[in-house]
């Protein structure tokens, strides 16, 4: 059995209270017996300043596992990146025990038949495509699902929301290799909302924002909203640091969420009263699901 604590898009920099939150999350993870945590990308800008966001989540003396998020990569290189993070790749596995932990990287782009690493936001130039994982990546996981370990995989991005330029682009090239039984899990962030659902017997699940949901766009389209909301800088904050604890053992998986509330601002005020953006719900929340494996 494992057991561990998960939360995504911290975004630590873009908000007053990232060190309350993060002090939220640590006291969710310290009333459980946990095996480790991990954050599903964009938890800080990865340089020097915010080596202490790093240490207080270590602080727990549990490892804390990492994947890249599209946010890392706006002013940092992938080897500043990965030295931040102590990675010696910028994708890698881990056994845990008896169960295979995969962290892929998402964070690429695809130009002219060329892939490349996202870096300085270079994935919205002119005729790219985006986010894709690379060939050289995935023949690495192809070899990594070879040993028919039971597995979970980590990522920032989709492998399942169809909503344009959110999920993997070639996903369905990955997924061809995910078998049921092997694959208990996949967890991803990036989408700052909640989501669930099961392909070809395997659970894919979004992990909701530690933060807020960012409708930036929605506010920007409206010159009324801009008037009124542009303070936000698209950001609708939830009231609590969003985090789900997972529990794994040989017959199922516990996945217990959370419930929260907005802030301030929500959805309504700004006309998504049905609470979906970009392909997942941005109710103030992260459902708990019961797998039987």
């Amino acid at each position: 059995m494992i057991r561990f604590l998960v939360f995504s898009d911290l975004h630590y920099d873009e908000v007053s209270d990232g060190d309350s939150r993060i002090e939220e999350i640590l006291a969710n993870a310290q009333k459980k017996d946990l095996d480790f945590i991990v954050s599903l990308g964009d938890l800080c800008t990865p340089i020097e300043e915010n080596r202490r966001v790093l240490e207080r989540f270590e602080s727990l003396s549990i490892p804390f596992y990492n994947v890249i998020g599209n946010h890392e990569t706006d002013k940092c290189s992938l080897s500043e990146i990965s030295d931040f993070y102590s990675l010696n790749d910028p994708y890698y596995s881990v056994i845990y025990n008896g169960y295979k932990l995969i962290f892929l990287n998402t964070c690429y782009l695809s130009k002219e038949g060329k892939e490349e690493i996202f870096y300085k936001k270079n994935f919205k130039s002119e005729d790219t495509i985006y986010p894709v994982v690379p060939a050289e990546e995935i023949q690495w996981l192809q070899e990594e699902l070879d040993d028919d370990m039971k597995c979970i995989i980590f990522s920032h991005h989709s492998f399942i929301n169809d909503f344009p330029k959110r999920g993997v682009y070639n996903r369905k090239e990955i997924c061809k290799n995910f078998v049921r039984k092997q694959v208990l899990l996949c967890l991803n962030g990036h989408d700052h909302g909640d989501d669930y659902s099961i392909a070809d017997g395997i659970p894919y699940m979004t992990v909701n924002s530690a933060n807020y949901a960012w409708l930036g766009t929605q506010i920007a389209g409206s010159k009324e909203l801009q008037e009124k909301y542009s303070h936000l800088n698209g950001m609708l904050q939830y009231k609590q640091a969003m985090s789900a604890y997972i529990e794994v053992g040989e017959s199922e998986i516990k996945i217990c969420g959370m419930d929260g509330e907005y802030l301030s601002v929500t959805p309504d005020d700004i006309g998504l009263s049905d609470y979906r953006w970009n392909g997942v719900s941005i109710r103030p929340q992260i459902s708990s699901h019961l797998i039987k494996i």
